[in-house]
């Protein structure tokens, strides 16, 4: 295969990924904005998440029209600005991801925690700081200090981002460990307590899934990122960055990173019980779906699996037996 064929392949996939994250990530935030179902404090940090996706996938998109090979135009120094932008909001991306981890351990760990010690403003309030403050470091930096963004963007930013990767699936590895501990104690005649406990379990398995892939999906880039700033300090050889292995791992890299961009919401709409549940409103709305074969839907998923209990499926169990609040569910 030709350099050039390769090269048309990468760009091609990277734009119908990313138009494919951006468009379902603009979904989501739109559907958790009109719905009531959706708007709630446990939900914030999800919709930071799809923001955040959408940003990212929305500049990766508009990085790779003006570095198509043999594109016509260039506009400046616009490629650094769109990669200053798709890193930055990918760091959002993986502390909204952190976010929602640390939120339901807290759950677990912080006696008598409830809605009004931490309010959906709170969580609000901290997802527009982080985009200001981020927005402010990265960008200043790339304006006025380039070395120091370098640093920041091949070296800071994925290290940052392999922490979070860690941090977030020890939350939900502990939140996990301490839903079975409970589940085992629960008696086998306490039907109701059982559903509850394997409910509990099906949420956190659905987050440790958005982990799983997350880490699948950015280890490369990473990696990648950190070998190209150790050649740009000398501490790696630079003719590293023109061997093969390094090109196709590095194409390799970023293409799995956009499909993360789609795995996100995908996953969190099709196993989240709430999401699940409006998922055919949604899709009615748009005119996707008969009226009537979306309430038979629906119907039957409010039959199946009530919203409320699976709210309160964790809650319920801890409270049982733990003499704690707690409410993990979406």
């Amino acid at each position: 295969m030709g350099e050039l064929t390769r090269a048309y392949i990468y760009h091609l996939a990277i734009l119908f990924f990313c138009f494919i994250g951006a468009v379902l990530n603009f979904a989501s935030m739109c559907a958790m904005l009109l719905k009531r179902e959706l708007r709630k404090g446990l939900h914030v940090f999800i919709f930071n998440l799809a923001l955040a996706d959408c940003v990212s996938a929305i500049a990766m998109f508009i990085s790779n029209i003006t570095d198509f090979p043999k594109v016509p135009f260039k506009v400046g120094n616009l490629s650094a600005w769109l990669v200053c932008l798709f890193t930055f909001s990918l760091v959002i991306s993986l502390m909204s991801t952190l976010a929602i981890a640390v939120e339901r351990l807290m759950i677990f760990r912080v006696e008598n925690y409830s809605g009004r010690t931490y309010t959906a403003r709170l969580s609000i309030a901290i997802c527009v700081i982080g985009w200001i403050v981020f927005a402010l470091l990265f960008f200043l930096l790339q304006a006025f200090h380039k070395i120091a963004s370098l640093t920041l963007l091949y070296c800071a930013s994925p290290c940052v981002i392999l922490g979070c990767i860690i941090l977030t699936a020890l939350s939900y590895f502990f939140i996990y460990k301490q839903i079975v501990q409970i589940s085992d104690n629960v008696r086998p005649e306490d039907a109701a307590l059982v559903r509850r406990a394997k409910s509990s379990k099906y949420v956190i398995v659905t987050f440790a899934l958005v982990v799983a892939s997350t880490t699948g999906c950015w280890v490369i880039m990473c990696c990648m990122l950190l070998v190209e700033y150790g050649a740009y300090l000398g501490a790696v050889d630079p003719d590293t960055l023109d061997v093969v292995w390094f090109s196709v791992l590095d194409d390799l890299g970023n293409v799995l990173v956009c499909i993360n961009l789609i795995l996100n919401p995908t996953i969190i709409w099709l196993r989240l019980p709430v999401f699940r549940r409006q998922l055919p409103a949604c899709c009615n709305r748009l005119g996707c779906r008969n009226t009537d074969e979306s309430q038979a839907d629906s119907a039957a998923l409010v039959s199946s699996e009530s919203p409320t209990t699976a709210m309160q499926a964790a809650h319920d169990l801890v409270h049982e037996h733990c003499h704690t609040s707690i409410d993990i569910s979406c």
